[in-house]
């Protein structure tokens, strides 16, 4: 580890991440008033579990713009927007002896 972080205790290093997410969530994407946790996950590259922890504190600094985070990930669960596609089936060649 680096000299700076090898003697922080976890509660430091939340508030190092929470100091983060704070600077990132202005420079995302607002849409009605609300932030996905996607956007910030692929923003700060902070792990999944440890930005829903950051998310969930009451002491998180949100911008005027942004009401809420949506917590429940899209890109964990493999949802996918617009029509679905169909495979397309490959021809075969119809070669004559």
């Amino acid at each position: 580890m680096n000299e700076k972080t090898e003697g922080l205790t976890t509660e430091e290093m939340l508030l190092r991440y929470k100091q983060a997410v704070e600077k990132t969530i202005p420079h995302l994407m607002v849409k009605n008033g609300v932030i996905d946790i996607d956007s910030v996950w692929v923003e700060t590259s902070i792990p999944y579990k440890l930005l829903a922890e950051i998310l969930a504190r009451e002491d998180l600094v949100l911008p005027e713009n942004v009401q809420r985070i949506n917590v429940q990930s899209r890109v964990r669960i493999g949802e996918r927007r617009g029509k679905k596609r169909k495979s397309k089936r490959r021809k075969r060649n119809n070669v004559r002896n």
